[in-house]
């Protein structure tokens, strides 16, 4: 009897331990990375020259118009740079530490870091140690400070990405265990592809302001290459919420008609929303107060106001559209019942309480960085921030499922 309930219990932890007890999470397909050994050889040589005209070291101007036309294409999105996928998020999100279990020693100018994984170079690659002819159980680690905007997309590069020989020669990862602060969530599920994949997940950040966010990724299944038994990946970047948030002290309308700094609004406040069909304003309650690390706000002036806000925040205007700065944030990161449009000098936003329409002025840029909030209602889509009418968002797909 205690050797059945052994036998049990052993193969209960294995389940546990392989992760079959997760939800695994298919990726999405992106474009492929496919470069020959002469592709790789004029792309590095374009990434040489990247870096020293950034640095100054070599005047762009002065460089053969075919070297100009490779780093200009480089900027533009072309080639082995990742550049920041989600790179709207990146304005305030993004790890600011990795860790791995282990890596690969050096070999001669390379190196497999794994600060590589996540360098925008998919030239670079982080590769663990091969104990035992094995990579499984090898873990890389992901560190994000408190309030740093929520992580709910990750992209993978998954093999060697710098020429075909090499993704094929090596071995690549067939599935990560996603693990939160150290608890298993997930099961990414990676096609044995060149393409870049990226895996939706639900929303997370770390609101206490002590503890950093921990996103660990462990190989638990590789696909063998042909040559090495060296796991490989190139490179991982994220994609998430929360880069729509107004400054500290932005003045928020209360059911009451008074006002409230956005830092102090809770869930138990309710607040003046406006109904676009009757022209009133509503009463409504809050779900939830959010938090986020932000740099690189703007500030809007107005002949009468300011207000502090991240550049894809939409406010509502005379043409009855809602418009941000930077609409292609907002419509890429939110459910939008219709499109954002580019909101600039001269637009004139809606002041609901004096039912009037205000000029915008000036689009200042503030550098520093500072945390800032937002808020979520129970119904309605908007509210009065400063007098103005502003939007809530509701985020894309948080999580694509399959077992």
């Amino acid at each position: 009897m205690k050797t059945h309930l052994l036998t049990i219990f052993i193969a209960a932890w294995g389940l546990l331990v392989s992760g079959q007890n997760l939800p695994t999470i298919k990726p999405k397909i992106h474009a492929p990375n496919n470069y020959t050994k002469a592709e790789q050889a004029i792309w590095q040589k374009t990434l040489d020259l990247y870096e020293k005209t950034s640095s100054g070291e070599i005047d762009y101007e002065e460089l053969p118009e075919q070297d100009k036309k490779r780093i200009d294409s480089l900027e533009e999105g072309y080639g082995p740079i990742t550049d920041g996928t989600g790179c709207s998020w990146y304005c305030a999100g993004g790890p600011y530490k990795i860790t791995a279990s282990s890596h690969l020693k050096e070999q001669g100018k390379i190196n497999y870091l794994p600060d590589n994984i996540h360098d925008f170079n998919l030239f670079t690659a982080w590769v663990p140690e091969n104990k035992n002819g094995s990579s499984i159980g090898m873990k890389i680690n992901f560190h994000f400070k408190p309030f740093t905007p929520r992580v709910n997309e990750i992209f993978i590069w998954n093999g060697y990405i710098k020429n075909k020989d090499l993704w094929e020669a090596n071995s690549r990862v067939a599935k990560f265990k996603l693990i939160i602060n150290g608890k298993p969530k997930a099961i990414l599920e990676l096609k044995d592809i060149t393409n870049t994949q990226s895996f939706k997940i639900a929303p997370i950040q770390s609101t206490d302001s002590t503890k950093d966010l921990i996103l660990t990724l462990e190989i638990i299944e590789v696909y063998k290459g042909t040559k090495y038994n060296d796991v490989v990946v190139s490179e991982i970047n994220f994609d998430g919420l929360d880069v729509h948030c107004f400054g500290a002290g932005t003045e928020i309308v209360l059911a009451d008609n008074s006002t409230k700094k956005i830092e102090e609004i809770t869930n138990a406040d309710w607040i003046l929303s406006y109904n676009y069909l009757t022209g009133d304003l509503e009463k409504v309650k809050v779900s939830q107060l959010i938090t986020a690390r932000h740099t690189n706000l703007l500030k809007l002036h107005f002949a009468d106001r300011e207000i502090i806000v991240t550049d894809d925040h939409p406010f509502w205007t005379k043409e009855q559209k809602w418009a941000s700065v930077n609409p292609t944030k907002s419509n890429y990161n939110y459910e939008q019942e219709s499109e954002v449009v580019q909101l600039k000098v001269g637009n004139k936003i809606f002041v609901p309480t004096e039912n009037k329409f205000i000029d915008l002025i000036a689009i200042e840029k503030i550098e520093e960085e500072q945390l800032t909030y937002t808020i979520e209602l129970t119904t309605n889509d908007n509210f009065i921030a400063n007098g103005l009418l502003v939007k809530t968002e509701r985020p894309k797909i948080l999580i694509s499922k399959s077992k």
